[in-house]
């Protein structure tokens, strides 16, 4: 991230260097398609100490957050920067937490049927009808049909015992003279 932000700051110093006395402004959004930018999404070259008109409108079912980057004012949709150098400003977007929907043809305000509560606040409760029992809890899930993983020794420890092998080999090889 740090790598890609000096990189860009870097490229738009060339770019201002490039072009003359002016400085670049890299315009963005985030997330991408969620609203329209002025003056525009991208790269832009404006003379030194110039003052640029900044503006966000959100796209239907997003709404503006704030603004990234050297602005006046952070949170306002439309604010102002100046060109002082080469700068990297991102308007942020939000998905609208509801999103209303196009009513259906022939959709109900409310359920079909209602049915009468059997509950102390019902009143229903002297009439002599319980409620049935809540359904049983639903049965655990089986096993896994896979064994459990083996361990596996560390490569050290199958070092150490293969040298201890080695030399416990080596002494009864030993022994083996002494006494045969």
């Amino acid at each position: 991230m740090k790598f890609c932000i000096t990189f860009t700051i870097c490229f738009l110093t060339l770019l201002s260097v490039a072009f003359g006395q002016g400085y670049a402004v890299l315009v963005q959004e985030s997330p991408a398609g969620a609203g329209e930018i002025q003056p525009g999404i991208g790269v832009h070259n404006f003379s030194a100490n110039e003052i640029v008109t900044l503006t966000a409108v959100p796209k239907t079912g997003w709404k503006f957050v704030f603004w990234l980057g050297d602005v006046y004012d952070l949170t306002r949709n439309r604010t102002m920067t100046a060109v002082d150098g080469p700068k990297i400003i991102i308007a942020v977007f939000q998905r609208d937490e509801f999103e209303l929907l196009a009513p259906a043809e022939g959709a109900s305000s409310g359920p079909a049927r209602l049915t009468p509560r059997y509950d102390a606040i019902g009143g229903s409760l002297g009439s002599g009808y319980t409620p049935p029992p809540p359904p049983p809890p639903p049965p655990p899930p089986p096993p896994p049909d896979y064994p459990p993983p083996v361990p596996v020794p560390e490569p050290a420890t199958m070092l150490l015992l293969g040298s201890g092998a080695f030399l416990l080999s080596i002494n009864r090889k030993k022994q083996c003279r002494i006494v045969c």
